[in-house]
């Protein structure tokens, strides 16, 4: 990734000058980057003839008197007065200049550095929810596993398997001794023995542990691609009975990484803190190394270190020079690293280096080529800046947005909540809470399936959308489960909002692939207290409510405090 020049946040301004006793030279750069030479000379038009006409008269007089010599001395210490000028002219503009480059090079480093930490803190939020999926589907398996027959372990399991797509490789049972019995492709005719992979006996050999294993990249010996295995143990009775193992593909992590361009020599690595990588994406292909480690005495691997933080030194995957910001993750025993190598950020910098050292030798003897490469600079600058707050921007969504529905993540949400609470209290103003969920949600996608489920969230969002004046904000707390902050709104307002939003959802039709649907949605109203309020306790409030709704009847508002005031 490219950095941004120190040109794109500040423009200079200096002047240098130098007098003599006839005259001044000035040095300037304007505020659009050119440089502009001067010359004054005093006197009138007359004085200067006059003076050059008793210039010649004194070298005649001088010869007359036998003093030439004396006057070539004069005539080369004028010289050399002249090369003085023009080096007090041309020092201060290259101290400049150099002093330029010190702070271009400082700031485009600074640069680097914030790009980084902002790449290795969305990706590490992006390896947290795909283990936390990971595991989360291997616990709900285990626990059908342990309370239903085999055939309706099967299709729970082809359910759960149905909407996570990609993320899932291959599901297996290994049992006690190591063999592979089952799979989501249906039950092993010819067992295969993983009784040698490390998943299989980090549990074995750790039988009263209920841990959570995240494997390195083996090659499976069914799926025949190279994936991380997500492991949890299987327990009868207290006793250890097998595992069960989650194939995610390594590519799931390395296509989701190529999407940011980190430059040829940059990469994004996602390594255990057992030193060994999962998974690698790089400007360059790399060769796949099963038993490369990474140096121990990195300080990424160092649990007394900080959980982020940034190292400078040769990069063992690449062998090269590089920018390493890390984030740890010492729950999940991984360590995410985003790589930006000097020649690729800084390569910018370096043309723009080499740019400024011919202009300032140009300078020197043509002013106009000067003038030209600033323009062609101050076009680059222009270009720069807006790539870099494209980026930005996309980097804001992805933390912010709920990327299925488009309304705000819960994470923003809460954040918004926080702020419009304290505002509230400040200016003494109303603020209230809705919190939405959709009735029979779960009956929507066990009869029709996770994808128009999807459909439904989406139209559910847009509903609402259009239902909320300009000001509210809609977020997506979590599955079917929605909130709206409605600044400026006491508990009147609220309720004839919600009654809205209510009516909106019920009398809207909804067309999927499968039909067309119709839902109905229950609301919980809060408001926060004049006296001042956080977050938790309204989301409670508001949650009470919210099961009011439900507990009588659904399809309704209701409204707490004030005795739990329902409208129907």
């Amino acid at each position: 990734m490219r950095a941004m020049h120190a040109s794109d946040r500040a423009r200079c301004n200096a002047q240098v000058g130098v007098r003599s006793h006839g005259g001044a030279v000035q040095l300037g750069i304007s505020n659009g980057g050119d440089i502009i030479l001067m010359f004054f000379f005093a006197g009138s038009p007359g004085r200067r003839e006059a003076r050059a006409g008793a210039a010649g008269e004194g070298v005649r007089n001088l010869e007359g008197l036998g003093l030439t010599q004396r006057y070539g001395s004069t005539k080369a210490k004028a010289g050399v007065l002249s090369v003085v000028a023009l080096v007090a002219i041309l020092m201060p503009m290259w101290l400049l200049l150099l002093l330029w480059i010190r702070h271009e090079h400082a700031l485009v480093e600074q640069a680097a550095r914030n790009d980084a930490m902002n790449l290795a803190t969305a990706f590490s939020g992006h390896v947290r929810s795909v283990i936390q999926y990971a595991d989360t589907l291997i616990l709900d398996l285990r626990d059908d596993a342990a309370h239903n027959n085999p055939r309706g372990f099967e299709d729970f399991a082809k359910r759960k398997f149905s909407v996570y797509g990609d993320l899932v490789a291959l599901f297996g049972m290994i049992d006690a001794r190591g063999r592979l019995v089952y799979t989501d492709h249906g039950p092993v005719e010819e067992p295969v023995d993983l009784s040698d992979r490390e998943h299989f006996r980090i549990h074995r050999d750790n039988p009263g542990q209920d841990r959570l294993y995240i494997s390195k990249p083996v090659l499976g010996r069914v799926s025949g691609i190279w994936a991380i295995q997500v492991t949890r143990p299987v327990f009868d009775q207290g006793r250890f009975a097998g595992v069960f193992s989650l194939s995610v593909p390594v590519s799931y992590f390395t296509d989701f990484y190529k999407q940011i361009n980190v430059g040829d020599a940059g990469l994004i690595a996602l390594v255990g803190l057992d030193r060994a990588p999962r998974a690698i994406a790089s400007g360059n292909p790399l060769p796949r190394k099963e038993t490369t480690l990474l140096p121990a005495d990195r300080p990424y691997f160092d649990r007394a270190r900080p959980d982020q933080g940034f190292y400078t030194g040769m990069n063992v995957l690449n062998d090269q020079q590089s920018l390493v910001a890390y984030r740890r993750l010492n729950d999940l025993g991984l360590v995410v690293l985003v790589q930006l190598a000097p020649a690729d950020y800084l390569a910018a910098f370096k043309d723009r280096e080499q740019l400024l050292v011919l202009s300032a030798g140009v300078v020197s003897a043509l002013l106009l080529a000067v003038a030209l490469l600033g323009f062609y600079a101050a076009r680059r600058h222009l270009d720069n800046t807006a790539a870099l707050k494209a980026a930005h921007e996309k980097l804001r969504q992805l933390v912010s947005i709920d990327l299925l529905t488009g309304a705000q993540s819960r994470r923003a949400f809460l954040e918004v909540l926080d702020a419009e609470l304290m505002r509230a209290h400040r200016h003494r103003q109303p603020l209230a809470f809705l919190m939405l969920d959709i009735d029979h949600f779960k009956r929507v996608n066990d009869t029709y399936g996770h994808p128009v489920g999807d459909v439904v969230l989406k139209e559910f969002v847009a509903i609402c959308r259009g239902a909320l004046r300009a000001h509210d904000v809609l977020g997506r707390l979590g599955g079917e489960e929605f909130a709206a902050l409605l600044p400026h709104t006491d508990a009147d307002g609220a309720v004839r909002v919600a009654e809205k939003l209510r009516l909106a959802v019920a009398e809207a039709t909804i067309a999927t692939a499968k039909g067309d649907l119709r839902i109905i949605t229950s609301v919980g109203v809060a408001t926060a207290l004049p006296a001042g309020d956080d977050p938790e306790h309204l989301l409670g409030r508001a949650d009470e409510a919210l099961y009011a709704a439900k507990h009588s009847g659904r399809n309704r508002v209701s409204v707490t405090p004030a005795g739990s005031v329902e409208y129907v």
